[in-house]
């Protein structure tokens, strides 16, 4: 369909007029397609914004946790442990295409032996004696024997103590009766000893098992215990465990450096038809005789972390919520704040899909920074800084050059702005690592304790009150710091509650960097070993990876 087009008039007025008409309909139009041009880059904006919330979404309930990459097919990485294979012989006579070669069998890592300490049973498993007769009809003679041990497992036992108190009376005069005092027990006139006690706390706070589970399990022995009884049991046991709770949060706030973070817990509302929202704060001291406190909140306010670092005078290294922020405006220099690379790495890697060559880069240049520290782990704290001072800051100076390059055509409302906004917010913050050997490059260490309650919420699902909440803190607490000294927490806790309802204790004793030194037969080996073996590999790993950097920037 062709537009009509009016024939040219003759006369001049009427082409002036006609020529004045379609410059206003050319000046509308290109209105118009400016407005069109703006709300179609603002819809690609959105866009942008919008699919960058829903790869975030997907990746959270879909996909990997783990900050890792892709590789494309084929291309040989750095971060491979082994060698590269070499190149295949082109003038040797290659296989035929049909003929499959074997594959080749992997090593066994091997089996341990089993400790001498547990007790043996003997099972004999002798052949029937018509089998010892030789063909000959001689009698076959016993030379020797084969022995296989294996692993077996019976449930846990419950057993009594009879308490046993003789009484004493005179015969001829009537002076009273004389008895033994009564022992000492965690909870008085209980009917659970501290060893129960102990089992029922472990079970519930670090094997992450409900007490309904638990009623089930008592329940096979013929013993029936209500879960209102065995929630009270903990809430006494807590009462018990508070001071020592009480001395491992004076020496958190007398240290010099505290890496804090929190968690949601749900937490049952009697007012109401469902739960509501409460908090567990953790507050660790780093080094080997640190300490680990939880600290249970009805709320994610200020007034949590305002009330424990009031007497605090050092570092606090955390996240950046706006609560920490606030705590550290109000104490006026008394608090330091320290940044956390590892909260700034994941909001680089939420954005790789959209700005893959600029996202790259700068997680190359912490990449860099994490390689640093992976060399200087094991030096002392002068050591650290001096390496820090040397090569850390560089990569700090262009990092956060090419992240102020970066600012102005970044959308501030994307993950890629939103990544730099966090490091270019708080760039004092984000160096001040570099400026004490003592400090770490991130808050992974706050992170790690909180699984504790992570990985237990998913069992028990909420709290029955705020009561409940602060019980939790205290066996947590207990727990994660057996957990961190590689103790083995059924002992520990067992010890604890003997020790402490006793009339004279010694706190100090019962410090679990102390109590592992004076028990050390309670020392969980194998965690320790493990931890080394896995520190090795990954030395192992990044030593590779920087002799592959250098090998190839000698080739290029």
């Amino acid at each position: 369909m062709t537009e009509h087009i009016d024939p040219i008039p003759d006369d001049l007025p009427t082409c002036q007029q006609r020529l004045r008409s379609l410059l206003e309909r050319f000046h509308d139009l290109e209105r118009q397609l400016e407005e069109f041009v703006a709300t179609t880059v603002e819809l690609e904006r959105s866009y942008a914004c919008l699919k960058e919330e829903y790869l975030a979404l997907k990746r959270l309930f879909f996909g990997p946790r783990r900050e890792r990459l892709p590789e494309a097919p084929g291309q040989q990485h750095l971060f491979d442990n082994d060698a590269p294979p070499p190149p295949p012989d082109e003038s040797a006579d290659s296989a035929p295409a049909e003929e499959v070669l074997p594959r080749k069998r992997r090593k066994g890592h091997g089996r341990r032996d089993i400790p001498d300490h547990l007790p043996r049973k003997d099972v004999p498993h002798d052949v029937p004696p018509e089998a010892r007769v030789c063909d000959c009809g001689r009698e076959k003679v016993r030379i020797g024997e084969d022995v296989t041990e294996q692993l077996e497992y019976e449930p846990g036992k419950l057993f009594v103590w009879r308490h046993i108190y003789p009484k004493y009376a005179c015969s001829c005069c009537k002076d009273g009766v004389t008895s033994a005092e009564p022992a000492a027990n965690p909870i008085a006139r209980c009917l659970a000893g501290p060893g129960l006690l102990a089992y029922v706390m472990v079970s519930k706070f670090s094997e992450h098992l409900p007490l309904y589970r638990q009623q089930d399990v008592l329940g096979r022995h013929g013993i029936f215990l209500a879960r209102s009884t065995l929630c009270g049991w903990m809430a006494q046991c807590a009462q018990l465990l508070r001071p020592l709770v009480e001395l491992m949060r004076q020496r958190v706030v007398q240290s010099d450096v505290i890496n804090a973070d929190e968690t949601p817990v749900r937490v049952l509302d009697r007012t109401r038809n469902s739960t509501r929202k409460g908090q567990f704060w953790t507050y660790i001291t780093p080094g080997d005789h640190g300490y680990t406190i939880y600290v249970y909140r009805d709320s994610r306010s200020r007034d949590g972390p305002a009330e424990f670092l009031k007497d605090f005078r050092g570092y606090l290294q955390t996240d950046a919520y706006a609560a920490y922020e606030s705590v550290v405006l109000e104490s006026a220099g008394r608090i330091i704040p320290v940044g956390c690379w590892a909260h700034a790495r994941r909001n680089f890697f939420d954005a790789r899909l959209n700005q893959p060559r600029e996202v790259h880069y700068v997680l190359g240049l912490i990449a860099q920074l994490y390689d640093i520290e992976d060399t200087i782990r094991l030096l002392g704290p002068d050591q650290r800084k001096a390496v820090r001072q040397e090569k850390s800051v560089a990569v700090l100076d262009r990092l956060e050059a090419y992240l102020r390059e970066q600012k102005d055509g970044a959308l501030p409302k994307s993950k890629y702005g939103q990544a730099i906004a966090y490091v270019l917010n708080r760039p004092e913050e984000m160096r001040r690592y570099t400026e004490d050997g003592r400090l770490e490059i991130d808050n992974n260490t706050s992170e790690r304790t909180l699984r504790l309650c992570a990985i237990g919420r998913k069992n028990w699902l909420f709290l029955g009150s705020d009561q409940g909440g602060e019980t939790a803190a205290i066996c947590f607490t207990i727990l994660a710091n057996a957990k961190r000294y590689r103790i083995e927490p059924f002992a520990y806790v067992r010890a604890l509650l003997i020790a402490l309802s006793s009339d004279k204790v010694d706190l100090e004793s019962l410090l679990p960097d102390v109590w592992s030194a004076a028990h050390p037969e309670h020392f969980l080996q194998y965690r320790h070993d493990e931890a080394e073996a896995a520190a090795n590999a990954r030395r192992r790993r990044r030593a590779f990876r920087r002799e592959r950097a250098k090998e190839l920037s000698s080739t290029i």
